[in-house]
């Protein structure tokens, strides 16, 4: 579950997400036998987090840990656990300290389901065909998620910070979006938007069927809606 921290912190986790005082690095990698169906969860606090998908029936997490200085990097901390079909990532800090932080490359099989919380930096995820939760207080979500149908649910949140789900055409899902500061745009026939509070703006529609669920949500920050290549 995504963290709550106050603005100021925020806002300094937040520069610590770029390279913003990277000057000591340290990699990081794990395999993980997960299975074809795996749910990933994925919980950072200063960093990007990208996954992709692969043939293997295996979770593949490569890191990179950065921060100012090897006291800066000793204090961040990368555990990956297996709890029955859950593979649990978890970036933790020692000593109150919050400086640093975690770039993610991971890989999962096609058939994941992933559910990722990341406070400050920016998530990205590829084709996979189960179900998505993503979630972050200072970062952009961009998915591109292939076709939607089905019993499937997508749920992307941003605090501050643009959404841009890709999905195919010929998806069958039913679509709620809503952003208190910011617009929303979309390519695919069915959905109908209205204003909200002058400077916000609500969608909502059914693609094909409508059988699965997609929730978009910001607080300040564009929506986009678009069909994948």
């Amino acid at each position: 579950m995504i963290r709550a921290i106050g603005l100021g912190a925020l806002l300094a986790l937040y520069a610590c997400s770029g390279s913003f005082g990277e000057r000591v690095h340290e990699e990081f990698h794990q395999a993980v036998d997960s299975g074809a169906t795996p749910i990933v969860h994925v919980d950072n606090i200063a960093g990007t987090v990208q996954i992709a998908t692969w043939a293997k029936p295996v979770v593949n997490i490569a890191a990179t840990k950065y921060g100012y200085d090897a006291s800066e990097l000793r204090s961040v901390t990368i555990s990956v656990n297996r709890e029955g079909n859950g593979i649990f990532v978890v970036t933790t800090y020692t000593g109150g300290n919050h400086s640093g932080g975690v770039r993610y490359r991971i890989s999962v099989p096609m058939g994941a389901s992933v559910q990722i919380g990341n406070v400050a930096g920016s998530v990205s995820v590829g084709a996979v065909t189960g179900n998505v939760s993503i979630e972050t207080q200072a970062g952009t979500i961009e998915a591109n998620l292939g076709r939607v149908a089905g019993d499937r649910t997508v749920d992307l949140r941003a605090t501050t910070g643009t959404i841009t789900l890709r999905i195919a055409r010929e998806s069958d899902a039913t679509v709620n979006a809503e952003s208190t500061v910011g617009g929303f745009s979309s390519d695919l026939s069915g959905i109908v938007q209205s204003s909200e509070n002058v400077v916000g703006v609500r969608a909502s529609g059914k693609i094909g069927s409508g059988t699965a669920r997609i929730a978009l949500s910001t607080t300040t920050g564009a929506i986009a809606v678009r069909t994948s290549e």
